[in-house]
């Protein structure tokens, strides 16, 4: 019997290549254990996006391997975007590793187990990985069932589906691309298999993820001809997994603000279970930024989809991420961002410092922004953030909200509204004064008492009043 122990660092999609990577174990003896320690084979699947993520991945794996040295593991595994990207370097930096798992279908990896599994059965001394052992791993591009069959490593409630896997835009600041390929949609009917597996195994908020959402079906074929228009296909897929009746919260993530069509503006209207809410990275505010930055977005456009957005869907939750310190940000472009963003008043927010990147486009660029300005706009722009969200959750005191409940304990829970996305959206602190005793996993209503830094209070209702 094995015993594996995950580590999965990066973004949501990450998480779902760790949740392909555990299910492709579904038919070998194996424990899954969430501490490193005592495990036989420790995974550490990387993100390689920027500098601080890949300093995370590289103080991970080096704690992994302290403890294979001490005797604590007996075999680690190194998977995911950094292998990617820095395979050759990482083989030769790091030759403790057992060996690595670049991104790939993982159908390699029971059997990249068992050898590491079987070594140390033989030999259970600490030691570096035998002479010639050779770079595993599969690579290429995915096919589209091989998120089928994945072990849920979220909630049990809800899931990640992923629709599509690359990037076709040329963002001059984004390796992603370079890491992952370009788009590849998953044909409808396997996406409408796999969000029928994941409801029937209990899940009732499913979260679209993509390197870009909106461009879902565009490289696919429709009726034996080329696929749907750009940023249409999107609301033909939400409109098909509206019919699984077991699904209560669908949600999109990770929208390009060029691909939001009415089209799609009209399905999160429409249909009761998307619910009001968007991801839609916009990256800045200033033309001139945003030309660099090639995004095809000119700020006027920006303006007009959050109005078209809350001029169609009142209450819709808008979430954004922006990017400070690119080259060329003066101090007016800047201001030109802060401007946008008090106007548009976005309800959530992530910021990042500018990252320079080898093979992007933007590594050459002149007129470059130095780490300690960048990291101060971006105090400012969360400061910002801050008073708007305080601003939010205050108008939201005294109003009776559906939420989801994520976690009991005893008569308090933690849940999360239709604006929360799992993991980086606000929470809401549940008290059950009444004993109505929700379970995780429920839905309830609750009465908003009171706000504490980006996270609500609430009370539960009683059944009756709740129904009124």
């Amino acid at each position: 019997m094995m015993i594996i122990s995950l580590v999965s660092l990066g973004c949501p999609r990450n998480l779902v290549d760790s949740e392909v990577l555990v299910g492709r174990l579904a038919d070998q003896p194996f424990v899954l254990q969430q501490e490193p320690e005592g495990a036989d084979v420790v995974v550490v699947n990387t993100c390689g996006f920027i500098d601080a993520a890949r300093e995370e991945s590289i103080d991970t794996i080096c704690e992994m391997l302290e403890l294979k040295a001490r005797g604590s593991v007996k075999g680690v595994v190194v998977a995911g975007c950094m292998v990617r990207r820095y395979g050759a370097d990482l083989t030769r930096e790091l030759p403790d590793v057992d060996a690595f798992l670049d991104i790939s279908d993982y159908s390699d990896a029971p059997a990249v187990f068992r050898r590491i599994h079987e070594r140390a059965a033989g030999d259970d001394s600490p030691g570096r990985r035998p002479a010639g052992t050779p770079f595993i791993g599969g690579g290429g591009a995915k096919t589209a069932t091989v998120d089928l069959g994945r072990a849920l490593l979220t909630l049990p409630h809800t899931a990640y589906l992923r629709v599509s896997e690359g990037c076709d835009r040329k963002c001059s600041f984004c390796a992603i691309p370079g890491i992952r390929g370009t788009q590849r949609s998953k044909p409808l009917d396997v996406l409408l298999a796999e969000a029928r597996q994941l409801a029937e195994g209990g899940v009732r908020e499913l979260n679209l993820i993509g390197e870009e959402t909106t461009a879902y079906g565009s490289d696919l074929r429709v009726g034996g001809v080329g696929g749907w228009p750009y940023g249409e296909g999107i609301a033909e897929l939400l409109r098909a997994l509206s019919s699984i009746e077991q699904l209560r919260w669908i949600r999109l993530l990770y929208a390009h603000p060029g691909s939001v069509r009415p089209s799609l503006i009209e399905a999160l209207r429409d249909i009761p279970r998307l619910v009001p809410y968007l991801d839609v990275p916009i990256q800045h505010g200033d033309d001139e930024i945003l030309k660099r930055m090639r995004r095809g977005t000119p700020a006027a456009s920006i303006r007009k989809m959050v109005a078209d957005l809350r001029s169609e869907i009142p209450g819709i939750t808008l979430r954004t991420t922006v990017l400070v310190g690119f080259p060329g940000e003066t101090e007016r472009r800047f201001q030109n961002l802060i401007e946008l963003l008090e106007d548009a008043c976005f309800d959530r927010l992530g910021c990042f410092a500018y990252s320079r990147e080898e093979g992007t486009s933007a590594y050459e660029l002149g007129s470059r922004v130095s780490s300690r300005q960048a990291a101060e706009r971006r105090r400012r722009v969360m400061t910002l953030q801050r008073e708007i969200t305080a601003r939010r959750n205050q108008a939201l005191v005294g109003r009776v909200l559906p939420v989801l409940i994520d976690e009991v304990d005893g008569d308090r829970a933690v849940g999360r509204t239709e604006g929360d996305a799992p993991q980086i959206d606000c929470r809401v602190q549940v008290s059950d004064p009444l004993r109505v005793s929700p379970v995780a996993g429920s839905f309830v209503e609750v009465r908003v008492t009171g706000t504490d830094g980006y996270d609500l209070a609430a009370q539960v209702l009683e059944p009756r009043e709740a129904a009124r």
